[in-house]
């Protein structure tokens, strides 16, 4: 039987990668129906996807979605929102997919989790690079001792100037603005490979425009065993998408993953490994049959088939680093200051 969901919300830009996944294997999945209270999104949203799921059935509201026969509920609306949704979500009983990063309240997050592990249901994070082969394989060597001890990662998430209209629109709300919205990425992965760091210290700009929002930032994370981590991003690149990376840097190797999202691999290695050798190589990562994505690890959670990939505690501490990159110590990532009429 195919695993059934729905929608809350269609405001995030990752919504369309679901559908893509469901419309080519229904056979394991099956979209329900989706709720959006902005008409103008809904329409939008919906009209994108016609050639690969049409007539998808539309919720007038949150408990006519959840009174549905999806089992999980796929939470697509604006950071602000997604953790609401989710909670009502886990209320009734079902199963979440919550986009990143992982709400606005850390006390609600916590608050979730804590809903989540006494009704015995499955809360996982939309980071959905945790399934790129490149970054897997990343992850597979750091485990297997291949790069030694890793002492040193940068991560680097820029968008191309023309962001920087929807940075203004859309992200003054949150504090830490386009690197509260984006970094999660990159701490997500950072906290697999090195755990949680001890200090976090940040160095924002406002460097564009009106200069009111953060658009250009630099995070240094401390590690207990002596290591490093920085992650920045900004949104004046000329075009964005091909300089972003993810590097490692350890004791017997390094590996370098450029552009993020691609299967390109760079490695240099002290010793052979398996089926690499010595010295530097570049690798293209193949895809696995499947391939494996986070509607695959949503389904096979919830059956019971495997453990989560990530712990809630892995996603509680990718949180926590988030607000400290942020400088956020009051546990909301809201800003005081009234967001732009157009996001409104």
């Amino acid at each position: 039987m195919p695993l059934k969901f729905a929608y809350l919300g269609l405001w995030h830009s990752h919504t369309v990668m679901h559908i893509r996944d469901a419309a080519s294997r229904p056979d394991e999945f099956q979209l329900v129906g989706a709720y959006e209270p902005d008409p103008a999104i809904r329409n939008a949203k919906l009209g994108d996807w016609s050639a690969d799921l049409p007539d998808i059935p539309v919720f007038e509201s949150i408990e006519q979605a959840l009174d549905s026969d999806a089992e999980a509920i796929v939470c697509e609306g604006r950071v602000s929102e997604n953790l609401d949704y989710a909670e009502h979500a886990l209320a009734a009983d079902k199963h979440v997919l919550l986009e990143k990063p992982a709400g606005v309240d850390m006390a609600q997050l916590e608050r979730l989790h804590d809903m989540a592990r006494r009704k015995g249901l499955h809360l996982q994070m939309a980071y959905m690079w945790r399934y790129n082969p490149a970054i897997a394989e990343m992850i597979r060597l750091c485990r297997a001792g291949a790069l030694g001890d890793p002492f040193y990662y940068r991560g680097h998430i820029p968008k191309p100037m023309a962001y920087h209209a929807r940075l203004v629109e859309e992200l003054d709300r949150y504090k830490g603005s386009l690197y509260f919205e984006m970094a999660g990425h990159l701490v997500d992965i950072m906290v697999t490979f090195m755990g949680e760091p001890r200090q976090v210290d940040n160095t924002f700009g406002q460097f564009h425009g009106e200069r009111k929002h953060v658009d250009n930032a630099v995070v240094v994370h401390h590690f207990d065993s002596g290591g490093l981590g920085t992650i920045d991003t900004a949104s004046m690149h000329v075009e964005s998408g091909l300089t972003r990376r993810i590097e490692l840097y350890g004791t017997r190797g390094t590996a370098i993953h450029t552009p993020i999202g691609s299967n390109n691999l760079t490695l240099s290695l002290a010793d052979a490994f398996e089926g690499y050798s010595a010295g530097w190589q570049e690798v293209t990562v193949p895809t696995p049959p499947g391939p494996p994505s986070l509607l695959t690890e949503l389904a096979a959670c919830i059956s019971g088939a495997k453990d989560p990939d990530y712990t809630l505690d892995h996603d509680m501490a990718v949180h926590r680093t988030l607000f400290a990159g942020c400088g956020i110590t009051d546990g909301s990532a809201m800003t005081d200051v009234p967001h732009s009429a157009k996001s409104s």
